[in-house]
């Protein structure tokens, strides 16, 4: 029997994302920091979890369906689990748009303002973006 993995960007997406699995009837298992060489998911904060190789293509899309989902739904913080995070805008500076810049001028795409949503976890004080 091969196993797949499915890289999640944290333990709390990880353990959605198996619920999911369960609730489809896909058994799955989480590879994290638990008992992955040298606390992987602590130190790079990917967390893999594992199907077999006759339910992979399912999988994926459901964890595609389930992160559009979770687009939508209330941020919350990947780090403690809490909902009190407050959302900022960020804008990034022009030296790393320029790859952004060249290729707009390459193929006259016009150029747009390059931001991302960033989250502060009011709780523990963690930041990320999405």
């Amino acid at each position: 029997m091969i196993i797949k993995d499915i890289t999640c960007n944290s333990p709390i997406e990880a353990e959605g994302f198996r619920s999911a699995l369960r609730e489809a009837g896909i058994e799955s298992d989480i590879f994290d920091e638990t008992n992955s060489k040298v606390a992987r998911g602590i130190l790079d904060k990917r967390i893999e979890v594992l199907v077999k190789e006759d339910d992979y293509e399912r999988a994926k899309k459901i964890y595609e369906s389930y992160m559009a989902e979770q687009q939508n739904v209330m941020p919350w913080c990947p780090k403690c689990g809490s909902e009190n995070v407050e959302a900022q805008k960020k804008k990034y500076a022009t030296t790393r748009q320029l790859p952004r810049i060249l290729a707009t001028l390459l193929t006259f795409i016009p150029i747009g303002v390059c931001t991302a949503q960033k989250f502060v976890c009011n709780n523990c004080g963690h930041k990320w973006e999405r």
